[in-house]
């Protein structure tokens, strides 16, 4: 009997080909993608759920920025009491996490780490990370050095937490992982082994626009930003043949774009998009979206003349059959 021996770790360069080469087959269609990023959304609202429920005691969301993973976890939250619940965007010390750990060490708290991808610099910081988001029995997040902060707030230099941890990144951790080239690949690793990893898999243009085109309809964004359907369809025909152009994409880039539409004053001078990579006649856009909404109105007055005129007729028409019917002259 022979021994196979499978290598274990990193996939080597010839696996990174074959999946590249299986993911050129599996082309998946619009329906899929969309139909996949709303499972997966749904999916973020419920782990997050069970986070404050503390069935979920770490768990890693990453995604494309601007779409939607800090305002679905948020508005899950929302629905415990403040003193349960903290949120950090951006940097922060490894001693303020220390403390921060110690405040929310309780069941059913939840600490929200967004857009904090610089913690991957600080060796502290990162341990006392590993150290929360820990899969054994008992967490217990220890500060051996002698600190006046934790002094002065009359922090123990020890704990165990038992609260839950979801941190929120716009890095693809799979994507660094599998291709082993970046420094910070070991910390990627260590943090995904600890906790429930969640690719919301937006990572690519049809990907993002699918997602946007579906937020932006179905969450009545452009009604919410004050513009009027027609310029809506108007910005996401513009945003579906360029987005290969923007320097960025996602939700925000629709804000920009109705913040331009509403500002756009009709002087027919150029505008340069800030958020595409090159120069675009955005007066002719916009120019022809208000065409077809003054078309529209024009449409409506005559549909409403023609109702008065309908109105009129049928008044005429029941007086004349009065007069007829010999109950009422004609006036």
């Amino acid at each position: 009997m022979s021994l196979q021996i499978k290598r274990r770790g990193r996939p080597s360069k010839a696996m990174l080909a074959e999946r590249a080469k299986l993911s050129m087959k599996k082309a998946r269609t619009d329906v899929e993608v969309l139909t996949d990023l709303k499972d997966r959304f749904e999916m973020l609202g419920k782990l997050t759920q069970g986070a404050t429920q503390s069935n979920i005691r770490s768990m890693v969301v990453t995604g494309a920025p601007g779409v939607g993973k800090t305002f679905t976890v948020h508005q899950t939250l929302s629905r415990i009491p403040e003193e349960r619940r903290e949120s950090v965007s951006g940097a922060i010390s490894a001693v303020e996490l220390y403390k921060l750990g110690y405040r929310m060490r309780k069941p059913g708290s939840v600490i929200v780490l967004d857009d904090a991808d610089s913690i991957f610099t600080d060796e502290d910081a990162l341990n006392i990370l590993k150290a929360l988001c820990d899969s054994s029995p008992v967490r217990r997040v220890s500060w051996l050095k002698d600190s006046a902060t934790l002094r002065q707030d009359d922090v123990p230099q020890w704990y165990d937490f038992h609260g839950s941890f979801i941190f929120i990144s716009n890095l693809d951790f799979q994507h660094y992982v599998d291709a082993g080239a970046n420094k910070y690949v070991k910390h990627f690793e260590a943090l995904m082994s600890r906790s429930l990893y969640l690719d919301l898999r937006l990572h690519d243009r049809q990907a993002i626009h699918l997602w946007v085109e579906h937020v932006a309809t179905a969450g009545r964004m452009f009604q919410r930003e004050g513009v009027s359907a027609v310029v809506g369809t108007s910005i996401m025909h513009f945003l579906k043949q360029h987005r290969d152009d923007l320097r960025e994409y996602s939700l925000r880039t629709v804000m920009k774009l109705c913040s331009l539409a509403k500002a756009h004053p009709r002087t027919g001078r150029r505008w340069v998009v800030f958020c595409c990579c090159e120069v675009c006649d955005m007066d002719h856009l916009f120019e022809m979206a208000q065409e077809v909404e003054e078309y529209q109105q024009e449409l409506e007055r005559l549909e409403a003349e023609r109702q008065v005129v309908l109105k009129q007729k049928l008044m005429w028409e029941l007086k004349l059959a009065q007069h007829l019917a010999g109950e009422h002259p004609v006036k």
